[in-house]
């Protein structure tokens, strides 16, 4: 049996063969290495990561079961205290694996973007929500154009956002998994109108009305930029907002 070292996050695998996934940061088979090295070995004190809720944990093995979501102790990975040294050689060796673990630790969030259109409503689920400036209070979100909510957006020219809680994993299902073409997404959903129309989520974290800037709006390929006027908004709740790190790590 060998250790194999995961060369992008330090992730210790043990076996004949390495990964042919890192469970920690995605990379692929061709990132491990062989770890050799005897202090190692020697610590009384590895540390060990839930891959689900991501808990560290401090001993010679894992625990039997994870003390916040409950999870077995095949869910733990071994982790290194060291960082890796990044060199030049590192640098010319990176390749469409290592590149997508770096891109998926760009921090997102999860919104629900929605819209009108001969007063008819709809939303989806985003992740690409970010403030450009502040005065004017500016924000700019990135939709598919195949959605029918860009539809509604190109044809009213505003938006609303409601930024969810970590409660709201269902929400991202509802409105992120199936299209408003052949489903009514507000079906048993509690929401209201905001004062450009759209709907907002009554149970969200927060929420904002926008209008969009036509002169600014982008089209980056297979989805459009669309910067907006901030034109309303308000905190809803006092929880913790929802990111796609935990969405991803926490929905069944």
């Amino acid at each position: 049996m060998n250790n194999w070292r995961c060369n992008v996050c330090g992730y210790i695998h043990e076996g004949k063969e390495p990964p042919t996934e890192c469970p920690v940061c995605g990379v692929g088979q061709v990132e491990f290495t062989i770890y050799t090295d005897k202090a190692e070995s020697k610590q009384t004190g590895k540390r060990w990561k839930c891959t689900v809720c991501e808990y560290i944990h401090t001993g010679d093995t894992p625990p039997d079961k994870c003390p916040l979501c409950g999870v077995g102790a095949e869910q733990f990975v071994l982790l290194l205290d060291e960082v890796m040294e990044l060199t030049a050689e590192a640098v010319q060796a990176a390749g469409l694996d290592t590149t997508n673990a770096a891109v998926d630790k760009i921090s997102y969030g999860l919104y629900v973007v929605t819209s009108i259109k001969n007063n008819n409503s709809n939303g989806q689920c985003c992740n690409t929500l970010f403030q450009l400036t502040s005065s004017p209070l500016r924000v700019s979100i990135c939709l598919n154009k195949n959605n029918l909510t860009h539809e509604y957006l190109m044809d009213s020219g505003v938006f609303a956002v409601s930024i969810l809680t970590t409660s709201q994993v269902e929400d991202v299902r509802r409105f992120g998994y199936q299209s408003g073409r052949t489903t009514d997404k507000f079906a048993g959903v509690e929401y209201v109108s905001g004062k450009n129309g759209c709907a907002i989520l009554k149970n969200c974290l927060a929420y904002i009305e926008a209008s969009i800037l036509p002169d600014k709006t982008l089209d980056v390929g297979t989805h459009t930029l669309f910067v907006a006027d901030v034109t309303a908004g308000r905190m809803v709740a006092n929880q913790e907002a929802l990111t796609y790190n935990f969405y991803r790590n926490n929905k069944r």
